[in-house]
């Protein structure tokens, strides 16, 4: 059945307490009825399929799924990124999954990385979509060195000025968009553009295993018409959105830009691992920022559950923590081996 609206997120069991606290979030902040899609990220999802929450339910689309893995494998496997390919982590990397956003059943949706909280109403985003392709809201666009190669473009493109291919650079952890925009004709044009048309090198080669520069480069080569909030004429809509990084003031859950206390979209825990959420939920004395905002949406619908007080770990849990991590580090150093 295709629905209207709808909200994507991607994740596995090891995000498990983010997922919930990103769903209570959406709900407490936005609309508690918007029905919210899982994609998975990976076979781990046992207890994401556990889950009983309506208007809740998980991306079952396993050609889109194979289609979008296929794309990108091929991108990446150009002669452009050859010598880069051992020693990137791209290695079995599944976050091109989140553009199965665009052959799922929202006409209209917002996608939102699982490692996030909604912190306002996300109407303007989808109203938007009445005017523009996509809605973004992120700051890539300021980087000296963004995901595009603006000297390879004009050379070919001698029209298209510095500013407006830097524009096109843009996130992938929270955009709108309309699901028309993407079907597996245009992914073909865009493919053949690529690898035929050596399009490829129009990708900044210093970071190919991310699928933000595919993402920014379909944005650029289908001519989108999008709407960034960073860009807009109104300051109240310029905001940070990075937790650690910017600058934020809590008020009843809900956290605000500290400069002007503008409303933001959500905070996002890049670089804060899944394992912290992990430990933390678990009654582990975590440092995360904004702990207790995480931790009321975490546990909003079960408050049962929510650790009575946080302990230090000892000696030994953080011994075996370290092995579990250096464990993990070389299981990834052997797969790219291969």
């Amino acid at each position: 059945m295709f629905s209207k609206r709808g909200i994507y997120t991607l994740a596995n069991d090891n995000l498990y307490d983010q997922l919930i606290a990103l769903i209570n979030s959406i709900r407490t902040n936005y609309d508690k009825n918007i029905p919210i899609c899982i994609i998975p990220y990976d076979d781990r999802v046992d207890k994401i399929k556990s889950l009983k929450i309506d208007n809740v339910f998980l991306f079952d689309n396993q050609s889109s799924i194979e289609k979008w893995s296929n794309f990108a494998s091929e991108v990446w496997s150009a002669q452009r990124f050859l010598s880069r390919k051992k020693s990137a982590w791209y290695h079995g990397s599944n976050t091109i999954r989140k553009l199965c956003s665009f052959d799922g059943q929202f006409e209209y949706f917002v996608y939102i990385d699982s490692d996030e909280l909604v912190m306002s109403s996300l109407e303007d985003c989808f109203n938007k979509l009445t005017e523009y392709d996509c809605v973004f809201d992120d700051w890539e666009h300021k980087k000296e060195d963004c995901f595009l190669d603006t000297k390879m473009i004009i050379r070919k493109y001698p029209s298209r000025a510095i500013q407006d291919i830097k524009s096109c650079c843009h996130c992938s952890d929270f955009f709108a968009a309309k699901s028309s925009l993407l079907n597996s004709d245009t992914l073909a044009q865009i493919k053949l553009a690529l690898l035929h048309d050596a399009e490829v090198n129009f990708i900044n080669e210093r970071g190919w295993w991310d699928e933000v520069y595919l993402f920014s480069y379909i944005t650029f080569k289908l001519n989108w018409k999008f709407f960034n909030y960073t860009l807009s004429e109104k300051s109240e809509e310029r905001t940070g959105n990075i937790a650690g990084v910017d600058p934020f003031v809590e008020k009843d859950y809900v956290l605000y830009n500290k400069q002007g206390l503008k409303p933001v979209h959500r905070i996002h825990y890049m670089g804060y691992g899944s394992d912290r959420f992990k430990r933390l939920c678990g009654g582990e004395d975590i440092d995360i920022p904004h702990r207790d905002v995480f931790m009321y949406y975490r546990f909003l619908e079960e408050p049962e559950a929510k650790p009575k007080r946080l302990k230090k770990a000892n000696f030994l849990i953080k011994a075996m923590h370290s092995l579990e991590k250096n464990f993990k580090k070389l299981k990834k150093k052997v797969a790219n081996l291969f």
